[in-house]
């Protein structure tokens, strides 16, 4: 099937099952309207940042599912992208995600997730899933696989919540989301309930949200189908209505006619303002301990990585005792 005939490809059809698997949905649709101009200026020409090789050899994009890749194989990964992104991200994605989703238009990150969520609910529903950007830098890889493994495993411990990863603050940015924490977990004392989400304070507010030992928001997610599902169902049930008559049709010749017809019926939806800000009894949240993270969605983050990388690399090397 052509990439341009169809919204979804897959390598191979999903084959239906019951059973407890995991999927990596991979987040790739935005356009990175705030960087047009950096990305311009560093590449001679305009383009989304995840597909971009900001650092090293690879692009953003392939940084991350190298990295998820590692818990989840790309034969269970499925990456949403722009529109008109096919001609970037297909060559980056081949060998990492085997199933992609060209959304129809842009309707937000909610809209993408949960039609993306509408496929893997199809195929495998009980299934735990991690959803993750694509344009943010993580390091060291191996600490921070680890600790989404332990997400992950958290996730399927819990079953009826969601797994949020979030950062400790080193200054108030009013462009974050925030998560303030509350009571350690009984069964599972590394995770915190979360009390409220904001979605880019303003800087004040930002400052007393991490003197109250708020945590940013990686928006890093993991939780089982039915979990994601029903936490969208509280935050927006007639979206979830709309998808649950969706679920049926994926896989078959209706599916793309079925999620034209959802972009085509529904208002653009945030996921972190319109379904994790409402409903933040129904998550909690795991610390990123020992791990470098940055959302690179301004030139300054890219730019204040950058130089302090060149610098450690400037260091000289001690040698002997």
């Amino acid at each position: 099937m052509s990439f341009e005939a169809s919204l979804r490809t897959s390598k191979w059809e999903p084959i239906e099952t019951s059973a407890p698997t995991t999927w990596t949905l991979a987040l790739a649709g935005g356009e990175g309207i705030r960087l047009t101009d950096y990305v311009e200026r560093r590449f001679g020409k305009r383009m989304p940042k995840q597909y971009c090789t900001m650092l090293g050899k690879r692009s953003m994009l392939a940084h991350t599912l190298e990295r998820t890749t590692r818990i989840t194989p790309a034969d269970r990964t499925l990456t949403v992208i722009g529109t008109h992104h096919a001609a970037m991200a297909l060559p980056q994605l081949d060998g990492l995600s085997d199933h992609v989703f060209r959304q129809p238009s842009s309707r937000g990150t909610g809209m993408a997730l949960y039609v993306a969520l509408a496929m893997i609910r199809r195929w495998t529903p009980n299934a735990v899933v991690t959803i993750t950007p694509t344009d943010h830098y993580v390091a060291p890889a191996t600490a921070y696989v680890e600790q989404l493994q332990r997400a992950k495993n958290v996730a399927t411990r819990l079953g009826d919540r969601v797994v949020i990863l979030g950062v400790k603050p080193v200054e108030a940015d009013s462009e974050l989301g925030y998560l303030t924490v509350g009571e350690k977990i009984t069964d599972v004392p590394e995770v915190r309930q979360l009390t409220t989400f904001v979605e880019k304070p303003t800087a004040s507010q930002a400052e007393q949200l991490i003197h109250a030992g708020a945590l940013w928001n990686t928006m890093v997610t993991c939780g089982t189908v039915t979990a994601l599902w029903e936490l969208g169902r509280a935050a927006d049930p007639r979206l979830i209505d709309i998808l649950d008559s969706l679920v049926p049709l994926i896989g078959t010749s209706d599916e793309d006619d079925g999620i034209e017809y959802v972009y085509d019926a529904y208002l653009p939806v945030n996921f972190s303002r319109d379904i994790l800000e409402q409903v933040p009894s129904r998550t909690c949240a795991l610390e990123l301990t020992d791990v470098e993270w940055s959302d690179w969605g301004k030139p300054e983050r890219i730019e204040t990585v950058l130089n302090l990388r060149r610098a450690r690399a400037m260091q000289p090397v001690r040698v002997g005792p």
